[in-house]
């Protein structure tokens, strides 16, 4: 959750920055970049490119219509809704959820005795990475969101709803399904390392 001291520090660069104050503009800009920058990684916001162009486009948008833009509650929740709306609006990326920007760290593993058991290892290890993939495509592009905001931005479920523009109640949800999805993977994990170690 977003720290009070914060909140009321991006609302004055806010309300500066609809008077045309440029370094609170700046100051905006270098507080809030990187935490959309993983934000839009995050929801599958396409390339690197496409996505800093994303993020500059609407910086640049902020700036051309400062003076018509209205007061907000939360800066940080304008950011992440105008930019969800943004890739969601260049729906050239065809899967909301890009496999590729996951990093699926290997689980604990013996040291490899000979290169017969490397092999097996290999092909376990690689099936392990498989049904992760498979569980995370099963997860709704929404259910997806929700945890990213719940767990990588630590927000909680008052915020991810307005991000989401949901009620509260389907904010929690969308979290509990996603973890009960998640949470048949690491069964399956652990079952499998039970096994290996009995062996």
């Amino acid at each position: 959750m977003q720290e009070r001291a914060d909140i009321e520090t991006d609302l004055l660069l806010w309300e500066a920055m609809r008077q045309s104050d440029q370094r609170s503009f700046a100051a905006l800009y270098d507080r809030y970049f990187k935490l959309l920058y993983n934000y839009g990684r995050k929801i599958g916001g396409g390339s690197e490119a496409v996505l800093e162009d994303a993020i500059h486009d609407l910086f640049v948008d902020l700036w051309r219509f400062r003076e018509k833009l209205s007061a907000t509650t939360s800066v940080r929740f304008y950011l992440y809704r105008s930019l969800r709306r943004r890739i969601l609006r260049n729906e050239s990326h065809n899967a909301f959820l890009s496999l590729d920007d996951f990093v699926v760290e290997d689980h604990v593993m013996a040291p490899t005795p000979s290169s017969e058991q490397k092999i097996i290892d290999d092909e376990s290890n690689n099936q392990r990475v498989l049904r992760l993939r498979k569980l995370l495509q099963n997860l709704s592009p929404r259910q997806y969101e929700a945890m990213v905001l719940r767990f990588y931005d630590e927000m909680d479920f008052e915020e991810i709803a307005a991000v989401l523009n949901v009620n509260e109640q389907s904010a929690r949800n969308l979290v509990q399904r996603g973890l009960s999805q998640l949470r048949q993977y690491v069964k399956y994990v652990f079952s499998f390392l039970f096994i290996w170690v009995t062996l």
